[in-house]
């Protein structure tokens, strides 16, 4: 025990200072504290100044070690005569940054200084949390921490929903601890808010697996034509049901080879599949021939871990467009139509659709097969292609149709769209689940893994584009979409026409969809990359490890940079309009994870 001025270190620091003056000014609030006491002072840590009926919450920002020598200015002319003098430590004087004054439970940013002698102690349980104002409910972030890791078990740090809808951006280098902390929070909704759907976009495959958690599961899996053919490669089947029930046994496979064994796991004993399909005959008045369509397959199996088994539910959901879903719509998912194509893309098409023999409404692929072959017409001895015969009907220039091709064709080359196959007498067909069944209560992944930036975009738009409609204004509904590699989907852009589209779409779903309950939690370890937009809409970001570069554009202090710049992963800075000051937090997985 070692006193100071009466003071017992057990119960006190020390005081403040005479010898170094307090200020309080509209740039910064700072204190001085003396003590003899023989305990570490680590920057961040917490304290609270008592102060006649006053306490203010401080932190500590400068920790000093001199002895008399030092303060003697003596001179020191050799190693030895270093280390021959006796060191005599003198009290140490420790730069406390004011955060808060509190007056009985009222608390408020600091507009006065403390007193000289004004007793200094460490924060108390429960004390930091509640001088600082922090949200008591919410969505646990983790447990509030100091810069250096070290964590305050008794007091954690909760984003409430209401700040959740104000969006959320949680920035960090790979390995920092993004993903778990995305899983830790959609773990969080999913287990204690029953009105809540959290929808996860996948780029990568790590949010599947909280099928391990004991989360029924909702997986979109988009299907390509190329993908629907290789599962159903060599099938032979008589009848339709025999169709929908080997496609899904084959599409269960696929998702437990994918997501499962090829991490390691292992699946234990048998694995129950049904498979909700629907079926009409191709051609009435025929006796066979049917068009098969799956709408979803419900998977249940355990997963062997370290010899325990662990049981998952999900339902599969295959996911795919139909050409007349979305003909007259192509820009609001995919942004590749100019401002003159997009004035006159209605009207070509609908020129194709008038000249094209068939009933039914033509698919892009007819239509671009269409745009590209001979016409009746020709000009100076050559024949013209079709939409070049359009361009001069329609008094169209040329390269306006160029880029409507151009568009169609990569909405062809993504094989998203018309995804049929055939197997005897029959045809399977893939189109889009129904939404109001996807989008209630619970979990659901996007799958976006094996699919080019294009789809990821168009999916990804689409689903979004749903759900906003879906959710209807001044409901009591939440949905929270994760948006993990946002980059991928919000890019940072020069091109004007796509930089519009994007910040269109952000716009949509984040400042529009904030009043029907949407709430986006972006994470990405290339802020650069993302549109600007994102860091505009966002109202609460998470600063994980990240490169000095990264955290300057973010507007982090440089007293921060040097922490976090080096920290260990799943610490995190936090700053939000509904937190009174930033703060440190230390979270740890609560989510199965992989990788």
């Amino acid at each position: 025990m070692t006193l100071l001025s009466n003071l017992d270190c057990n119960e006190y620091l020390g005081f403040i200072t005479r010898q170094m003056p307090s200020s309080v000014s509209t740039d910064e609030a700072l204190a001085y504290m003396v003590s003899g006491c023989d305990v570490g002072f680590p920057v961040g840590r917490y304290v609270v100044i008592e102060d006649d009926g006053v306490k203010y919450l401080a932190k500590i920002v400068q920790s000093r070690v001199e002895d008399i020598y030092s303060i003697a200015k003596t001179p020191v002319i050799s190693l030895e005569q270093e280390l021959s003098m006796e060191v005599r430590y003198i009290p140490r004087f420790i730069a406390l940054e004011l955060i808060r004054e509190c007056r009985g439970d009222a608390c408020s940013p600091v507009t006065t200084p403390p007193q000289i002698h004004a007793k200094v102690r460490w924060a108390r349980d429960g004390e930091v949390s509640k001088m600082l104002s922090l949200p008591s409910n919410g969505v646990e972030l983790g447990y509030l921490a100091l810069p250096s890791g070290e964590v305050l078990r008794s007091e954690f740090v909760k984003i409430p929903i209401d700040a959740l809808k104000h969006h959320v951006l949680v920035v960090g280098t790979t390995g920092s601890g993004k993903t778990q902390l995305l899983k830790n929070m959609a773990l969080d909704l999913v287990r204690n808010y029953s009105d809540c759907v959290v929808i996860a976009m996948d780029a990568v495959g790590h949010y599947h697996h909280l099928a391990m958690d004991n989360v029924e599961t909702r997986v979109v899996i988009p299907m390509t034509n190329s993908l629907v053919g290789r599962l159903l490669r060599n099938i032979k089947v008589s009848e339709a049901k025999e169709l929908a029930r080997e496609f899904a046994r084959r599409l269960v496979r696929y998702y437990l080879n994918e997501f499962y064994i090829r991490s390691g796991l292992k699946i234990s004993g048998k694995v129950n599949i049904k498979v909700a399909y629907s079926r009409e005959q191709e051609d009435a008045g025929k006796d066979k021939g049917y068009v098969v369509k799956v709408s979803k397959v419900i998977v249940k199996a355990k997963i062997n871990i370290n010899n325990n088994d662990k049981e998952i539910n999900v339902t599969l959901l295959p996911w795919a467009l139909k050409s007349i879903d979305v003909m007259y719509r192509i820009n609001d998912i995919t942004g590749l139509l100019t401002e003159q194509a997009k004035l006159f893309y209605r009207r070509v098409i609908n020129e194709v659709t008038d000249e094209l023999p068939s009933n039914e409404k033509p698919t892009f692929k007819e239509i671009y097969e269409y745009l590209i072959s001979p016409s009746n017409q020709s000009e100076r001895g050559r024949t013209l292609v079709n939409y070049e015969a359009i361009a001069n009907k329609l008094g169209i220039h040329p390269s306006t149709l160029e880029n409507i091709v151009r568009a169609i064709l990569s909405l062809v080359e993504t094989r998203l769209f018309d995804v049929e196959h055939k197997a005897g007498d029959h045809k399977l067909v893939v189109k889009e689940p129904n939404y109001r069944e996807l989008f209630k209560q619970g979990y659901v992944v996007v799958d976006l893994r094996t699919t080019s930036s294009l789809n990821q975009r168009i999916i990804v738009y689409r689903i979004l584009n749903k759900l906003f409609r879906a959710m209807k204004p001044g409901g009591k509904r939440i949905a929270v979409v994760l948006v993990d590699e946002a980059h991928l989907f919000f890019p940072q852009t020069r091109d004007e026409t796509e930089k519009r589209i994007i910040e269109n779409q952000l716009t949509r779903i984040a400042r529009l969809g904030r009043s029907r309950g949407i709430a986006v939690v972006f994470a990405t370890h290339m802020p650069d990359d993302l549109n600007d937009a994102v860091l505009q809409l966002t109202n609460t970001k998470v600063i994980l490890r990240s490169d000095e570069r990264v955290l300057e554009k973010l507007g982090i202090p440089t007293s921060e940079r040097r922490f976090l710049t080096v920290t260990d992963a799943g610490i995190g800075y936090v700053k939000s309009y509904a937190m009174k000051y930033p703060i440190y937090i230390k979270f740890e997985p609560k989510a199965f994870h992989l990788g």
